[in-house]
């Protein structure tokens, strides 16, 4: 059972596919796994893909692999990359926006001071 409210039908794709991944990752052990482990070892792994091409696919794999099990043991559902393989790069986009609103805001903020 849910305890998020699903998106009206009047939201935008976008919108309606971020509060899908929200809904799809409330479990606070899959958010940590995500989060705190998964996302960074992923990141360190586009870093390294250069220099430690090797390193960088065991990071990858062992990230996605700690985000599966995010789902699998602890929120008992299927991954929503395997449902919608665009989802990464769609909520990248929203934290990107988000951060840069948060930027805006606080340069705004300085400025009028």
């Amino acid at each position: 059972m849910s305890t998020t409210a699903p998106a009206p039908a009047t939201a935008s794709r976008f919108e309606r596919l971020v509060a899908k991944y929200r809904e799809d990752h409330r479990h606070p052990v899959n958010h940590v796994l995500h989060v705190g482990v998964g996302w960074p070892m992923v990141g360190a792994a586009l870093l390294l893909l250069p220099f430690r091409p090797l390193w960088s696919l065991a990071l990858f794999l062992s990230g996605y692999a700690i985000m599966f099990t995010g789902h699998f043991v602890f929120e008992r559902n299927t991954p929503t990359i395997l449902k919608h393989p665009t989802t990464p790069f769609v909520i990248a986009w929203s934290v990107i926006r988000q951060i840069g609103g948060g930027v805006a805001r606080l340069a705004g903020g300085a400025r009028s001071r």
